[in-house]
């Protein structure tokens, strides 16, 4: 699956999406990856936290303790607020390569770099109800002001991903880099940010149209879709 190139990464290196700007204060750590043991026993990846400089490496290290499933696949739990976007490319690179189910569990919220490109690097991708995605405008570094080029890398890589690249632009350019538009595990499903595995009757099948791009989102779905300011 194609990547965005390493020149591109160079120049993407001085942008972070505005979420983690605000929340750099709070937490300079990088994420906590660990292997946990999931609810069917097996070992599962479990990353929580800002995404920084040397977390592909570290998940790349959890990914060799992990499980496979019955699908071959290992399984990436993320919690994240976001963080840095060059890392969160070859975090979502490495995921690529090694083929892995991703999921936002309940009570769990992937935003920002987490939800824009992380996340759509599985294969399977599930928001488990009680779950959200948060989306909003890259900002660059320490100015709070839209990053056109870097929205179009995030879209296009998206749409390289099996995604909507439409959807993933709207999401962004409809929010500021001082908000966050969350969508709930229904509205995640609806847009079409959803992979389940074979046999569920959830998500959308690769190739589909999403059904609120057919349809537009259902009364509960559009009222699960809000916009808060970042804090």
């Amino acid at each position: 699956m194609s990547t965005i190139s390493c020149s591109i990464l160079q120049r993407l290196a001085a942008l972070t999406l505005a979420g983690c700007v605000a929340l750099a204060g709070a937490s300079a750590w990088a994420m906590d990856i660990a292997t946990v043991r999931g609810p069917d026993g097996k070992r599962i990846v479990l990353a929580q936290g800002s995404i920084r400089a040397g977390d592909t490496e570290r998940l790349q290290a959890a990914l060799t303790r992990a499980d496979k499933g019955v699908d071959g696949l290992r399984t990436v739990a993320l919690d994240s607020p976001g963080g840095v976007v060059d890392e969160a490319f070859t975090m979502a690179a490495l995921m690529d390569r090694e083929k892995v189910a991703v999921v936002v569990r309940a009570g769990a919220s992937c935003a920002s770099a987490c939800a824009q490109i992380v996340f759509l690097a599985g294969v399977q991708r599930v928001v488990q109800d009680g779950g959200r995605l948060g989306f909003h405008s890259c900002s660059l570094a320490g100015a709070g002001t839209r990053a056109p080029i870097c929205n179009e890398m995030i879209a296009r890589q998206a749409a390289i991903r099996g995604a909507s690249y439409g959807t993933i632009m709207a999401l962004m350019q409809l929010t500021g880099p001082t908000q966050m538009r969350w969508l709930d595990a229904q509205a995640a499903d609806c847009w079409g940010l959803t992979i389940w595995p074979e046999g569920s009757a959830r998500g959308t099948k690769r190739g589909d149209l999403p059904p609120c791009m057919l349809h537009g989102p259902g009364p509960k779905t559009a009222a699960k879709v809000n916009v808060a300011s970042v804090r």
